[in-house]
This record gives C-alpha cells, structure tokens and sequence, in this order.
C-alpha cells in the first residue's frame, strides 16, 4: 500500500512541476537564457560565449557561477531544441527525484540506534513519516516554484539530498561523488556541503572508521573532483560576484556611521558606545540580522508583494506546514527520533541560511532552498508525533486522530488548490516583467521586421536589461557566427554589445542617429511622449513596457 502512496506522490509531483512548463513561469529569465544558450554554444561549439572552452565556471554577466548545471541542460538542448523548456526539464527531474530520494532518506534516518530515552518503536513510524515527508516535498510552494526554474539552485540541494542517502547506507564512496556534484552545483553549497560533511563525520565517525577503505576511497574522489574547481573558484576573477554582494561591501556607509560614533564615545570616555559601535561588533550584528530574517514568519509564511521567488499571495510555506513544523521540533526535544537523526536535521536548516546571511537581499528563499528537505521531514515528524499523541486521550482519541486525518487532507487539498490558481494565473499576471516577458515579444516583432532596416539598437536597461543574451536565446544564434564576430567581451552591469547589425546599449534620443535605416527597442521612458512607435509592447498585466521606435513613426 505505501508504494501506492508513493506512486501517487511522484504523479502529484510530476503533475505540479510539469504543467504549464512552457508558459510558468511567463517567459525564460535572465539566468535561463544565459544558462541555456551557453549550453547551446558549448554544445555546438565547445566554448561558451566568450570562447572559453568547456569552461569550469559559467561567467555569464560576470558571475562567474559554477556551471555543472549548464552541462546537465546540453542534452535535453540537443533532444529538444532551445527552448525555456529544455533548460527548465534538468532541474524538474532532480526535483521528483528528490521527493523520492527524501522518502528514502526518511527510511535510513530513521534506522540509526536509539538510545535508551528514545522509547518509541522506529518500525511503527518510519513508513508514515517518510511517506507525509515525501508528500510535503511534492506540494511545498517554494520547492515547486525553484524547480521549475532553469537554474542551478536546485540542482545543489538535490545533488546534496542523492548525498546525504547514500551516506546513511554507508556506500561513501557514491556519497563522496555527489556531495562533491553538490559542491561544484550552486554557490550556496560551497559554505554548506563542507559544513554538513564536517559534521557528519564528528557524527559518524564509529561507523566510518569501520570502512576506512572505503572512506579514504571516498576523500580522494572528493578532493579529485573539487579541487580543480576550488582552483578557479578562488581566482580574482571569479571573486567578483562574491564582492559584489558582500553585506559588509554594501553597508560601507553604515560602517562610516559607526566609525564617527565611536569616535565620540572615544572623546566622552563611553565604555560602552567604544564597544557598541567597534566595526567588528557591527559586522557581527548585520550578519546576525541577515540570518535570523529568515526565521521571521511574516517571510516565512506571507508574500507581501511582488517578493523574489515566492508565489503571489503565499509564504514559502504553508501555515499547516508551520504548525507541524514546531511538533516535530518538539518531537526532537522528546526524542522521538534517533538523536543523531535529529541533529543532521537541524545543522540542514541551521546551516541552508547562512550563505544569505552574508550577501544582499536577505531573506533570500533561493540562497536559503537547502532547508527545503529537512522541513518538510521534520512536518511529516510533527504529523505521525500528534497522531501518536492523541492516543492518550482514549476512546476520544480515536475520533480525534480520524478529525485530524480529515482537517490534514482537507487543508493538503486547499493548499494545493490555492497554489495553483496563485502560481497557475496570479503569478504570470503580477511578475512577468521579472521573467522580462515582454523583452522577449519584442524579440519576436524584430525578427519579423528586421529585414526593413540596416542597423538595429536594443536597450540594455531596465525591462530590456542584458538584451543581448535574450536575443541570442530567442532568435537561436548561432554560436559559431557570434564568436566570429567577436563573441561577448564583458558581461558586467550595463556594459554595451555589438554583433552584426545589432547593438545592445542605452539609449539616449536626444543624440540618437534618427535615420529611418535605423530601429530602436527600449523602455517606455527612453523616448518622448510625442512619439507614436511603431509597437508598444505590453507585460501581462496589460503595462506598457517596450517601444519599438523607428524614424517613419515619429
């Protein structure tokens, strides 16, 4: 009966991340276009786009982001052409696996030795939880909104979940290989993998020296496979994305306030504001503020507009899910399950925030997603934990446990209801212009019309920001022509770019060229308001976004 169940989730699953691949999220985004045509190139060519070969870190707009994920696209570009759908199916199939590789996770979590305290009977246990742990992975709203994402994030967080199972069968070796897949798969799991595999070791260091063999088997695969990216990843280059969202870099001027503080609590003799205001103390409390904002239930549990990476209208949680989430944390205090068990669990969500903790934007729910598994297992322990509870009441018990049963499906089918009309129909309608949508409707006119002019000028700003890789991705460039005429020079912020009649830059109208040879694609505000452009093109929720300009039009 439990693979039915099973069955079920996985088609579930399947069901949330597959539909609509195409359309939802509304239009490829910043990082799927750069993530699919450089597969595309490298594909076709062997180099990305500025012509290094088969590169180690994917430097896109000058991120320089690991680029494991870039390679895991190549195929599906080859089976299925260039499309949002074939860079978004990588990362939807690591995440069905991952609702069946967290059921079995659940299965050797729960096997580990209990101590004397722990009086409750695993076997009786185990199947539900991970059954309800596995579910909880398949409905989850933030879970389902990153992996129908093309983007490495969820990747790592599978890779690490893959890890973390054949860990606890002891095959070290397989655990070894995808711990060292999710290290080199998202910048997050360069703080958290290291931390985790520390940590288990102190856990598990009985059992691991019991096989030294095949640990040592297991370092030197590790060490083999990461080292060369670690060589890259430190160079100064590659350093760049790190120091450009560095909370410390960012709050330089808070730091300057402090620093003209503590120069007068010097001259007053204040002990206290010598303290307060010491550099080293302010890091520590704005690192301290970026981690436990994740922590805060108005983010955890309500989007109050427009917030990256949530679902219109939701939290990245469901309030269910909150609620079960304080039992199972409870359940662990009570020692429901193994000790060791439990701990693994909390150095995962302990752990997952503190990559955002030092860089901008925090709460970050992408920079945070390693926390998504252990969650999700510590709701399924929560449930089973009441349910067993409930016992002590009796005869009355029994109907109470068939009414939570009932109230649990019946808020599991209203959540669901609620995601997909808000992700389904909210979402396109309210965050199309964060996917660029309407950069990539304005793709399509120009390719209809570019015949008609001698020179064409993209925007590089605002809704057409980083124009030139959407139009590389949209019209399927060819790789080979493009490094031909020179490939992409630098990718940082608002840098200009030139290929064959093309121009991606700012456009400033009033020291334009206005000959009618000419077409311009920019923003709504980049022209007069007496202009009447050839064609407005609108975001879903019907704003005008992009003008298509050209000289007969004005």
């Amino acid at each position: 009966m439990r693979h039915a169940f099973l069955f079920i989730i996985v088609v579930l699953a399947l069901f949330l991340r597959l539909w609509q691949l195409d359309s939802v999220p509304p239009a490829p985004s910043l990082d799927e276009v750069s993530i699919g045509w450089n597969a595309y190139s490298i594909m076709k060519t062997g180099s990305d786009e500025y012509g290094t070969p088969f590169p180690l870190l994917l430097r896109a707009y000058d991120d320089w982001r690991p680029i494991l994920y870039v390679y895991l696209v190549m195929p599906f570009v080859w089976l299925f052409g260039l499309t949002a759908v074939s860079v978004r199916l990588p990362s939807v199939i690591l995440s069905v696996l991952s609702v069946v590789a967290t059921y079995f996770l659940v299965k050797e979590l729960l096997r580990d030795k209990m101590d004397k305290k722990e009086k409750v009977d695993r076997k009786e246990i185990t199947n539900y939880i991970a059954l309800l742990a596995a579910g909880f992975v398949a409905i989850s709203p933030w879970h389902i909104y990153i992996s129908r994402l093309g983007h490495e994030v969820n990747a790592g967080t599978a890779f690490l979940i893959f890890a973390l199972l054949f860990f606890f069968r002891k095959s070290y070796i397989l655990a070894s290989l995808f711990f060292s897949l999710s290290f080199m798969s998202y910048q997050s799991e360069k703080i958290i993998v290291p931390l985790v595999v520390i940590s288990l070791a102190l856990l598990f260091y009985k059992e691991m020296l019991q096989r030294k063999k095949q640990v040592i088997l297991a370092v030197i695969l590790g060490m083999v496979i990461t080292i060369p990216f670690l060589f890259v990843s430190f160079q100064p280059d590659a350093l760049i994305r790190f120091k450009g969202t560095n909370i410390l870099s960012a709050n330089e001027q808070e730091f300057i306030d402090h620093a003209i503080k503590r120069k007068e609590a010097i001259e007053q003799g204040d002990l206290m504001g010598i303290i307060r205001h010491n550099r080293r103390i302010v890091s520590v409390e704005i690192i301290a503020q970026q981690y436990f904002s994740h922590f805060n239930p108005n983010w955890l549990f309500i989007n109050r507009g427009h917030e990256a990476h949530k679902v219109p209208h939701m939290g990245i949680l469901w309030i269910g899910e909150g609620v079960l989430l304080v039992i199972g944390l409870f359940a662990l205090y009570k020692r429901y399950i193994p000790l060791r068990s439990g701990i693994v669990l909390l150095i995962l969500i302990l752990t997952a925030s503190l990559p955002a903790s030092i860089t901008t934007g925090a709460p970050h729910a992408m920079r945070s997603f390693t926390a998504v598994p252990a969650v999700q297992i510590l709701a399924g322990v929560g449930a089973v934990f009441m349910y067993q509870s409930l016992g002590i009441l009796g005869n009355l018990g029994i109907y109470v446990r068939k009414l939570s049963i009932g109230l649990l499906a019946i808020l599991a089918l209203f959540s669901i209801r609620a995601f997909y009309i808000n992700y389904f129909y909210v979402f396109p309608q309210e965050q199309s212009d964060s996917f660029q949508y309407s950069l990539s409707r304005a793709i399509s006119y120009v390719k209809e019309h570019e015949y008609q002019y001698d020179h064409i000028v993209f925007s590089n700003e605002d809704d057409l920001y980083q124009s030139y890789m959407f139009y590389l991705f949209n019209t399927k460039y060819d790789p080979e022509k493009y490094q031909k005429e020179g490939g992409t020079i630098s990718g940082g912020y608002a840098e200009s770019h030139m290929f064959n009649k093309y121009e991606f830059r700012p456009i400033v109208w009033e020291t334009e060229d206005k000959a009618d040879t000419i077409l311009y694609i920019g923003n709504i505000h980049d022209f007069p308001e007496t202009i009447s452009p050839l064609e407005t093109i609108v975001r879903l929720n019907g704003e005008p976004s992009i003008a298509i300009v050209a000289n007969p039009s004005l």
